[in-house]
């Protein structure tokens, strides 16, 4: 469209005015068809967009970059405890019989530690993060679907304060962050402890799946007029990746658990072999969303790379299809892999030597970002 031609547009009333795509604008009954002078303009918007006043205000906003920093710092305060689990365990470890704690203790501080630092610190610290830029970085006032993207947040919080508290009460789940079965099962897991892993994994899985729901939403109807999708920065690409991979990974964690709460508090025998169950089952669901999760934290540091370089080197990114594609290809082959976590389980050779395969081709994509990269910089 001409400069003549959006100039003659502004005689036009609204409804017929047309977009630089070509379309016809639709019609709208914002605050500019009040009549409202600059001023009152400025009012309305601010009374409609800032976080509201006094504790329950601020606990009740739905601006994202107030809901970002609140997943930053409870991550951190998770990435703390977690630490301090860390420190201990290597105290412990720092010479034979040290004492300084018993072994039901430490199988709990082990798998704290795990749980922790993968799904109330790894993963979140990198959704927070697009939480807070995806919308900026798209030309948006606020992520979509703002109230699911709070409610993601207190998700979260319920599932980390849960397992936190039941540490605390001495009921902390003790088999490992992982939990295979059968150790994990009603035979040799009695009690509650197998119950809170499987609960807390529940509510961040819901978390992280809210908030990848709301990311890719935004990044497809919320972006700047011309935005187009060659023009959608590096690492709004890399989130976009990333959410579709929680879009599919999740759901199998989410399963796994709700299968091992069935085992233990209904009677069902989906993971008992002896009732005509699998235990290699549960390692499957597991690792298909165990090992995507690797790239759940990973391709978003590649798209800060792919973003941060650029400016620095003062240059036009080198092979900026090539590195979508590779992201893109990074995010489909992660699905490939998860069975290089189960090579010592006995499955056939043939099924190994593919996974063997998709392991080692999962590197060229990783390759080529890192030669855009220092092509960049050349």
């Amino acid at each position: 469209m001409s400069s003549a031609d959006l100039t003659s547009q502004r005689d036009l009333p609204p409804e017929r005015k047309v977009s630089a795509k070509g379309d016809i604008a639709p019609e709208h009954d914002g605050p500019r068809d009040t009549g409202m002078d600059d001023a009152g303009l400025h009012r309305w918007l601010e009374r409609t967009w800032r976080t509201p006043s006094g504790i329950v205000g601020a606990l009740s906003s739905v601006d994202h970059k107030v809901i970002a920093r609140r997943y930053l710092i409870t991550a951190f305060v998770f990435l703390g405890l977690g630490g301090l689990n860390a420190v201990v365990m290597r105290i412990q470890l720092s010479g034979p019989q040290r004492g300084l704690i018993g072994p039901d203790l430490y199988n709990q501080l082990f798998t704290m530690h795990g749980v922790t630092m993968m799904f109330l610190f790894a993963v979140p610290i990198v959704q927070a993060t697009g939480i807070y830029l995806v919308p900026l970085m798209v030309g948006t006032r606020n992520i979509a679907f703002p109230r699911l993207n709070a409610f993601s947040y207190w998700v979260y919080v319920s599932g980390g304060a849960f397992a936190w508290v039941s540490f605390a009460l001495n009921m902390a789940p003790d088999v490992g962050w992982f939990a295979y079965v059968p150790l994990s099962g009603p035979e040799f897991a009695p009690g509650k402890r197998a119950d809170v892993w499987a609960q807390m994994i529940t509510y961040t899985e819901v978390s992280s799946l809210a908030v990848a729901v709301a990311t890719i939403v935004t990044v497809f109807k919320q972006r700047a007029p011309g935005m187009s999708l060659d023009k959608i920065p590096l690492y709004v690409w890399a989130m976009l990746v990333t959410s579709f991979v929680v879009v599919f990974a999740m759901p199998a964690v989410m399963i796994t658990s709700t299968f091992l709460i069935l085992d233990r508090l209904v009677g069902t025998h989906i993971f008992n072999p002896a009732e005509g169950g699998d235990a290699l089952l549960f390692q499957h669901l597991f690792w298909f969303f165990g090992h995507p999760e690797v790239y759940i934290i990973f391709l978003p540091a590649t798209g800060m790379v792919s973003s941060i370089i650029p400016v620095f080197a003062r240059r036009p990114t080198f092979g900026h299809l090539g590195l979508v594609l590779s992201l893109i290809a990074v995010g489909f082959l992660s699905f490939g892999l998860w069975v290089h976590h189960m090579f010592a389980t006995g499955l056939p050779k043939l099924g190994a030597s593919f996974f063997t395969a998709s392991s080692m081709m999962i590197a060229i994509p990783n390759g080529v970002q890192i030669f855009c990269w220092l092509a960049t910089l050349w």
